[in-house]
């Protein structure tokens, strides 16, 4: 069947017969309603309230495409500055993980460089005790030098002195020899120690010529100037001992203050590294911000067409915007096009119908094609209108406007019952109003008002009123009935002016086969806003009665239902409608 009508309307009066093509932006599918000739001496009145209506309408469209505009280019940029965001943020975690490794490696090098002031102190006190060492054997070397240039002459003197002795032996030994041998026997003892004395003369006459060759050495290899050059070496070594100790000394100064600095780049390091991290997170952080800020001027670019299709569904739905001369009832017959091929008509007036064109089909206003629809026969129409819908399009002529007539003889007959179904529940839920504020157990300001508190948790979201309540004791013995009474019923509720359902269907409010008692707490229909363009439509509607095709999805269903909707009124006061809807 019919297709849901986009939140745009094309506003437009054709000059030719009497036919208003189906409202795009009523937000209902094709309707259907009588609408009474006005009476001559009002129809001046009647033309300037609805010239009024249509300039509200156009300023409410243009707003709404200027929103749109703005939000489709703040949703642009938003999402520009989400990419960019998004792209320092990754830089800004490289820069801190860049930061990690060169705080890491600082902490590396503060290890080097204690280790480095460390071998460097050592190596400055070995210095100082070679030092020390140095200047210990430069003193001994010295002493040394002198007693061995002294040692040839002392040689040659100990050689001289054993030479001497040995002189002095030799001839204690020659007269020990005479004095035995004048002794005669009695001095055989005493030769026999003047023997050895003898030989005690020679071995120290050798003894000073070994001493006398010793000297001559010591004098021939030098070892006294040997020895002092030794001493002067070590002497100037020690200089050079006392600058490398001091060297080693700075090194060491300037390792510890390396280690100082190395910590500190360290701490630094890590400070950088919290920082950008800090940075990256809020970077991101605005980004996601972003993000849903082109999100959410997605959504306001979505529902400006929306917001204004609505508030032009519900000018029209009030008696001062409705402009339907003539009844329309939504169908969905195949109809050939000209020579383009097969379209749908999705609705019949008796001066019009909706056509949904085939591809190709390039007819702009005012033109004139000839359909031929199927169980109505051959019909030229002019195109009066064009919206996504399709072509709103006129009956060219009187012979195609009898045609449409004969054919919407059936329709009508058709939904003359359930139009009756509709207007009598509407009026049985009027009554139940009204004797439940006679009664005081309503007041009427409770009964109209549209704060709508939402409930906490539910998803979809459900609303209390003042009113639900006793909304809820008397709407169910009126609706549950009317919903038995024909097979094909899918639904049967009462919505106010805002599309509130304060009570759904007792089949409707909860899946039977569900076992989780929880489920009609979190999915029931009932205690909802039921505002989307078929049920603001009925709901703002103010003729006798609306007939409109929903569309798959609504009411959470594949297939498309038929709606038949009739005015509630409480004391001539508009509160809302009676929906019915049915299988198709």
């Amino acid at each position: 069947m019919g297709r849901s009508l986009v939140a745009m309307r094309m506003s437009f009066r054709p000059s030719g017969p009497s036919w208003e093509p189906a409202d795009p932006a009523e937000g209902a599918g094709p309707a259907a309603g009588p609408g009474p000739e006005p009476a001559e001496a009002g129809r001046g009145a009647d033309r300037a309230a609805r010239d009024a209506v249509d300039r509200v309408e156009a300023d409410l469209i243009r707003a709404a495409r200027t929103v749109a505009r703005a939000a489709a280019a703040g949703r642009d940029e938003a999402a520009a500055a989400a990419r960019g965001l998004t792209a320092a943020a990754a830089r800004l975690e490289g820069t801190a993980e860049a930061a990690g490794t060169a705080r890491a490696r600082a902490g590396g090098l503060v290890g080097l460089a204690s280790d480095l002031a460390g071998g460097a102190g050592g190596l400055a006190d070995v210095m100082t005790q070679a030092g020390r060492h140095l200047a210990q054997a430069d003193g001994q070397a010295r002493s040394v030098a002198g007693a061995l240039a002294a040692l040839p002459d002392d040689a040659a003197g100990l050689a001289d002195a054993l030479a001497a002795l040995a002189r002095q032996v030799h001839r204690l030994a020659l007269d020990a020899t005479i004095e035995a041998a004048r002794a005669g026997r009695a001095g055989a003892g005493f030769g026999r120690v003047a023997g050895e004395i003898k030989a005690l003369s020679g071995e120290a006459g050798r003894a000073a010529d070994d001493a006398r060759r010793l000297a001559g050495r010591l004098r021939a290899d030098g070892t006294g100037p040997a020895s002092a050059a030794v001493a002067e070496s070590l002497a100037r070594l020690h200089p050079v001992l006392v600058a490398v100790c001091a060297a080693a000394g700075r090194q060491a100064a300037a390792a510890d203050c390396l280690a100082e600095e190395a910590e500190d780049v360290r701490g630094l390091l890590e400070h950088v590294g919290c920082e950008t991290a800090r940075a990256a997170e809020a970077v991101a952080e605005t980004g996601r911000a972003a993000a849903a800020a082109g999100a959410a001027a997605a959504g306001v670019a979505e529902r400006a067409d929306g917001l204004a299709g609505r508030a032009v569904a519900a000018l029209r739905q009030a008696e001062i915007g409705d402009r339907r001369i003539h009844d329309r009832y939504p169908v969905d017959l195949a109809a050939r096009v000209g020579t383009w091929g097969l379209g749908r008509v999705l609705d019949l007036g008796r001066g019009g119908l909706l056509l949904v064109p085939p591809e190709g089909c390039r007819a702009g206003l005012g033109a004139r094609i000839s359909l031929d629809i199927r169980a109505v026969g051959r019909v030229p129409v002019a195109v009066v209108g064009a919206s996504p819908r399709g072509l709103h399009c006129a009956a060219a002529g009187r012979e195609a406007e009898a045609r449409l007539r004969d054919a919407l003889v059936a329709i009508e007959e058709e939904h003359r019952p359930l139009i009756a179904a509709a207007r009598g529940g509407a009026a049985a839920v009027a009554l139940a109003m009204e004797q439940a504020l006679a009664a005081g157990r309503l007041d009427r300001e409770a009964l109209f008002d549209g704060d709508y508190r939402p409930v906490a948790g539910i998803d979809p979201p459900h609303y209390l009123t003042v009113a639900l309540p006793v909304l809820e004791d008397i709407l169910p013995p009126i609706l549950e009935p009317r919903l038995l009474a024909d097979a094909r019923a899918a639904f049967c509720i009462a919505v106010d002016r805002n599309g509130y359902a304060p009570v759904h269907n007792r089949s409707q409010a909860q899946d039977p086969r569900a076992g989780d008692p929880d489920w009609n707490a979190l999915h029931a229909r009932h205690r909802r806003l039921h505002d989307d363009p078929v049920g603001l439509a009925a709901a703002r509607s103010t003729r006798p009665f609306l007939v409109q095709s929903s569309p798959p999805g609504s009411h959470g269903r594949t297939a498309p239902l038929r709606e038949v909707a009739a005015p509630i009124r409480v004391h001539g006061r508009h509160w809302g409608a009676l929906r019915i809807a049915y299988r198709l």
